[in-house]
């Protein structure tokens, strides 16, 4: 990317590609969502051709399929994914009229809400329930670049203080039920 983003990222990946991480997403899809993955597929990059993950694959008993050097045609799906991504973020920035700074909150935004929009390719079901087997909720959904109020605790103010301070929304927590907003006073 052409602007380093607020968290500090320079480049989007969509699946880490360290062996560590495969491994752990591909036990967690076994185990916590009793799916079995079939098949791998990627670009034949060294780092996902090492002899530990191919003896990893070989012992799940996952395929693994590599796509046609320099033809990203071959890989259609991840290739579409990104540039739905992309795409979405990019609309994302500009009508929240928000810096390029923020393009890593809008994409992983956007992922957030591609996993929860119908797809034609799983009979109009969306990923999130493809995986949980349930509808997900969209209550609690935001507008990315929307302002919005950080509620300062009754324990770090002083009695005439503002009860909050303002900051612009820009995403999802991955790992708990908070959103990710951007203090303004603070410049983080």
């Amino acid at each position: 990317m052409e602007n380093d983003s607020l968290g500090g990222s320079r480049y989007l990946l969509l699946i880490s590609e360290s062996e560590d991480y495969i491994r752990k997403y591909i036990t967690v899809v076994q185990t916590q969502f009793s799916k079995k993955v079939k098949f791998v597929r990627h670009d034949g990059a060294c780092e996902l051709a090492t002899n530990s993950i191919q003896m990893f694959y070989e012992d799940e008993g996952i395929e693994q399929q590599t796509t046609v050097t320099y033809a990203h045609q071959t890989n259609g799906t991840a290739e579409r994914a990104i540039r739905t991504i992309l795409t979405i973020g990019r609309s994302m920035l500009h009508h929240a009229k928000l810096d390029k700074c923020s393009w890593a909150e809008a994409a992983m935004t956007s992922i957030y809400v591609k996993n929860r929009l119908p797809s034609p390719k799983f009979v109009l079901k969306n990923t999130f329930e493809i995986f949980y087997n349930s509808k997900p909720s969209v209550k609690h959904m935001r507008a990315f670049g929307r302002q919005t109020y950080i509620l300062t605790p009754k324990e770090n103010r002083l009695k005439w203080d503002p009860e909050a301070r303002t900051g612009i929304f820009v995403g999802y927590e991955e790992v708990s039920k908070a959103y990710r907003v951007y203090d303004i006073e603070a410049g983080q």
